[in-house]
């Protein structure tokens, strides 16, 4: 198995015990990696801080963004949920809304869409807490065709649009209570629903 060559990376540093200064190689080696050397010129071992690449500098600024980032997304994630807790303890309720896409049996232009109504996400939800609150049919539009062979002009189209129910949207609710609203800001289902929807939060 062949492996790609590191290329060289000439650095140098001073002996800590005669400031000469060595010439070493540091192809390989990470950023801030403590190394010894020995110094050619008083022959004693000495160590040397590798400093980051440019690649490293800009890979560790971007870590510290995205970590920078994902902070303010947490803190703006706990304060909704102290202001969901002020709004229990006021004894108002609070209802997280979502929707489910549900397949219908139905059959299109002699093409069955689906094999089943299958509720068995919907039977999973309702255990979670999760009830019904509305079910919104998608369709599909169609063009109707009445043809007529018996006219001066050949075929004529007499017929319009149509519609066939291809599956439904189940608007979904779930009611909140405070054993929901923990402390680990987005580690529970509340916290993961904010996230999902933090644009509507403001």
């Amino acid at each position: 198995m062949s492996h790609s060559a590191i290329p060289p990376r000439l650095l140098t540093c001073n002996c800590q015990h005669c400031s000469w200064q060595i010439e070493f190689d540091a192809g390989g080696i990470k950023g801030n990696e403590i190394i010894s050397l020995d110094c050619p010129h008083c022959q004693k071992e000495t160590t040397a801080t590798v400093p980051p690449t440019d690649a490293e500098i800009k890979q560790a600024e971007a870590e510290l963004e995205k970590a920078n980032a994902q902070k303010l997304i947490n803190e703006k994630v706990a304060q909704i949920k102290d202001l969901l807790r002020k709004r229990l303890h006021a004894n108002k309720p609070i209802f997280l809304y979502d929707s489910v896409f549900v397949p219908v049996d139905s059959v299109l232009d002699e093409r069955d869409l689906a094999d089943d109504f299958d509720l068995t996400l919907i039977r999973k939800l309702g255990l979670l807490g999760w009830d019904i609150v509305q079910a919104v049919p998608k369709t599909i539009g169609i063009g109707l065709k009445n043809m007529n062979n018996t006219g001066l002009f050949g075929e004529e189209w007499g017929g319009g649009i149509g519609g066939n129910v291809v599956g439904v949207y189940i608007i979904i609710r779930k009611t909140i209570t405070f054993s929901d609203l923990t402390d680990d800001s987005t580690e529970d289902e509340v916290g993961q629903f904010i996230l999902s929807h933090l644009d509507n939060f403001g």
